[in-house]
């Protein structure tokens, strides 16, 4: 099946015009993504496009600009897995880390979804493509898929392992006589003129070959020679043969450890290892080089210049005889975990826990998208950032709460550490200094509430003045291994997520942090107006503009209409929001049903942004009954229905 589409760029011309706009407007959408962290580059006749861990750029070759293209300039998908130019066909094939495959020509994009729609047991991931006439080599996790280019249709699909099984292709080439593949299991052939391919008994394996049944992570066939890579099992030392008629032989001109990439770029033969890029000439023998810290992918330009995809340094070229690289601006990684904004700044942390809250010990980043440039901020003495508190007056006085490292103040540059040491805040390591910041919060006067996990005095403040106060709250918190998220509301409660579903927590300090003795502590279920627990497992929360609690839970949305009352009334319970099926049953049904809701927000209109673990964002009214909006990868540029944070 194929969905052919005019490409809403109109060309790659449109691409740079958008991108040079900036700001965007209400309603529009623009993504933001990692560019350092390259994985694969493909040159074209004008253009040099580079994959990233992230997102998708080119440079071009032409007016000397650099372009950033997603899914909003029209492409189907995000994240590319392998991508080739082919410029006889004047066609570039993407194919997406989720099988769904794009081929672009002539300003019109055409969509192949078929492998991504098929239910395929095991790998279908797309490693390579290979042209060959007017059609399309796919190696796949599978097996080999034939791409008819002439009608954009898959034709023929060769599972060629052992007795017709599955079998992982790495890379596909030819002799013009023979296709050959390395996969998993050695290196098979078969012949290009056989009408029964799809029979695994058209296909040998090579036994020649010295280590003949391991795995081949690359073929290229250039100038009558056959090249391939072995790929170590250990990881230490991979090992290229190539054969020129008269059999198998190492190539002792490869020098790395690992070999990444074997292609044909026309008049050479690139080689990718562990170095750099090797350019090989036709006698076999390497004429030129690019090096870098760690090289994944190489293409060659039109004009002989080379172009390399490095895991960390961009996208590196030996253009005009200098070596410089391109990293389009923009965030550190694509792991947000949590995001605040004030000021027109924005700010994210890299960091998270795992799915029972263990460490991920993933590094202290800052990130900050302020005047439409994006900024990094290591702090290498902590680790798993999870929440963010903006000072309202000083966009870029930030506080985030760690997993284990304590609470880090930015002041711009400056960073200060909050540990045992200088503050309140408690460690779960006797001895030690491993301080757990599961949420922070800062109240109107500017008190920044903070949740500490598995310490006798889970709940801390660090007031406006710079001094700090911590809470036993009857030690009804003390005992559990993760706090979460907290939040202060309209009425001056404190409220909290207790994690792994052991419902919420609530506090009354009576507006006098110090004074102790007036204070009220509760530990919350999640229950119905009759009192029975609906579920106590709560992932995110937010009060809205009248006061009433929102909770996102695994079992969809309820809400706490004036939480006050649980230290006036001494309870509350939880209500679902009801949406009329309006079909003359009477019937209603409760909002997203029994989704799991991972974030909630509330805009200036009252409205709600329900962010779900796997259907996307929802947008509802004031109220929750009217659903004004529904965005997922599908329907629209989001890069995936999972959603983190809003």
């Amino acid at each position: 099946m194929q969905i052919r589409v005019l490409l809403v760029i109109f060309g790659l011309r449109f691409w740079l015009a958008t991108s040079l706009q900036g700001q965007i407007t209400l309603g529009q959408w623009r993504t933001h993504l990692p560019y350092k962290y390259c994985n694969l580059t493909e040159a074209t006749d004008n253009q040099v496009f580079c994959s990233t861990t992230g997102g998708l750029f080119y440079y071009n070759l032409e007016d000397n600009s650099v372009v950033k293209i997603s899914k909003i300039d029209g492409l189907s998908d995000n994240g590319v897995a392998a991508m080739r130019w082919s410029g006889d066909l004047e066609t570039l094939i993407m194919a997406y880390q989720n099988s769904n495959i794009d081929l672009i020509r002539d300003n019109v994009i055409v969509n192949l979804p078929d492998i991504m729609k098929k239910q395929i047991p095991g790998d279908k991931y797309i490693y390579d493509i290979y042209y060959l006439g007017q059609d399309a080599y796919l190696s796949t996790g599978f097996g080999i898929v034939l791409l008819n280019l002439e009608k954009d249709e898959i034709s023929e699909t060769y599972y060629i392992g052992d007795n017709g099984e599955a079998l992982k292709v790495n890379q596909v080439t030819s002799d013009g006589t023979y296709l050959y593949a390395a996969t998993d299991k050695g290196i098979r052939k078969g012949l290009i003129s056989d009408p029964f391919l799809v029979d695994f008994n058209a296909w040998e394996t090579i036994t020649d070959i010295p280590n003949a049944g391991g795995a081949f992570s690359t073929i290229a066939f250039f100038n009558d020679v056959i090249y391939t890579s072995y790929a170590d099992p250990a990881g230490e030392q991979d090992l290229i043969y190539y054969n020129n008629g008269s059999g198998w032989s190492i190539y002792s001109y490869f020098t790395g450890k690992i070999c990444h990439e074997l292609l044909d770029q026309g008049d050479y033969l690139s080689l990718v290892d562990n170095k750099g890029v090797h350019l090989i000439n036709e006698g076999g023998l390497v004429i030129k080089e690019l090096l870098s810290a760690k090289p994944l992918s190489a293409s060659l330009d039109d004009y002989g210049s080379l172009w390399l995809a490095d895991y960390g340094d961009g996208l590196i070229t030996n253009q005009e005889g200098n070596t410089w690289s391109i990293i389009p601006n923009g965030p550190n990684t694509t792991s947000v975990y949590d995001m605040e904004a004030s000021g027109n700044v924005l700010h994210s942390v890299q960091g998270g826990v795992s799915g029972s809250w263990a460490n991920l010990y993933m590094k202290a980043f800052l990130e900050t998208f302020s005047s439409e440039q994006w900024n990094s901020q290591l702090f290498p003495e902590a680790r798993d950032l999870v929440s963010l508190a903006i000072d309202p007056a000083d966009p870029h006085h930030v506080f985030a709460g760690s997993w284990g490292y304590g609470l880090l103040e930015y002041k711009g540059e400056e960073v200060i550490r909050y540990t045992e040491a200088n503050s309140t805040l408690q460690t779960i390591i006797q001895g030690g200094n491993f301080v757990r910041i599961g949420g922070v919060a800062l109240d109107p006067v500017g008190n920044l509430w903070m949740t500490n996990t598995g310490v006798s005095e889970p709940i801390s403040v660090r007031k406006a003045d710079g001094t700090w106060k911590s809470y036993k709250v009857d030690n009804l918190i003390t005992g559990y291994t993760a706090l979460g998220s907290i939040l202060v509301t309209r009425s001056g409660d404190i409220w909290a997520i207790v994690p792994k579903s052991n419902g919420l927590f609530a506090m009354n300090i009576n507006y006098t942090i110090d004074d102790t003795s007036d204070d009220e502590y509760k530990k919350v279920s999640v229950v119905d107006k009759y009192g029975k627990v609906i579920t106590n497992d709560v992932r995110a929360f937010a009060e809205d503009r009248s006061g009433n609690l929102w909770l996102g839970t695994n079992q969809g949305v309820y809400v706490i209409y004036s939480p006050y009352r649980l230290f006036t009334e001494g309870s509350v319970y939880a209500q679902e929001i009801l949406i009329p099926r309006n079909d003359g049953s009477g019937l209603a049904d409760p909002l997203l049903g029994t989704q799991v809701v991972t974030a909630i927000e509330v805009d200036g209109a009252n409205r709600k942004w329900l962010g779900t673990a796997s259907s996307g964002v929802y947008l509802v009214s004031e109220d929750g009954i009217e659903e004004i909006e529904q965005f997922n990868a599908t329907n629209s540029p989001l890069l995936s229905n999972s959603i983190t944070d809003i």
